[in-house]
């Protein structure tokens, strides 16, 4: 049976934080304009990437190089979190530009997205000839490097 230990206080926090976000813009009567209703939005889809990208690390299975993995996940959400936060506090300067906006968001997402892509297959990669060496140990067959 796999460890799921940490996936539940990790939920919990999500929801915790996510909550926050919703309280803050509603009880500090942030103004209801387009462009700081799309910051709410971008900033809960952060949230739910960043604590469902933890929930789904803790649950990964066999077939990926899991250091690999845990780490360079873990700080490409955590940057696309900050990314998004940092790109929200600006949200007042496109108050005449929403599109101009939503275009900038996505463009985050889209690079975080390709990002976190390439190491999922990078740790399938890593783990695929780690798998290799370890079939070799004990033999006189050529290691990686002709040694």
């Amino acid at each position: 049976m796999k460890n799921k230990t940490g996936v539940m206080p990790t939920a919990v926090i999500g929801i915790i934080v996510a909550a926050l976000s919703l309280a803050v813009f509603f009880l500090l009567e942030i103004e209801m304009i387009a462009v700081n209703v799309w910051a709410l939005a971008f900033l809960l889809i952060s949230e739910l990437s960043l604590f469902g990208g933890l929930i789904g690390l803790r649950l990964a299975g066999a077939g990926n190089s899991r250091v690999f993995l845990r780490a360079g996940v873990t700080s490409a959400l955590s940057l696309y979190f900050i990314a998004t936060l940092v790109s929200i506090l600006f949200a007042g300067a496109f108050s005449e530009r929403v599109n101009t906006f939503i275009l900038i968001e996505l463009a985050i997402i889209a690079l975080f997205a390709i990002i976190i892509i390439a190491m999922v297959a990078t740790s399938h990669a890593i783990e695929r000839r780690n798998e290799e060496d370890m079939k070799k140990v004990g033999t006189i067959e050529a290691r990686r490097g002709g040694f």
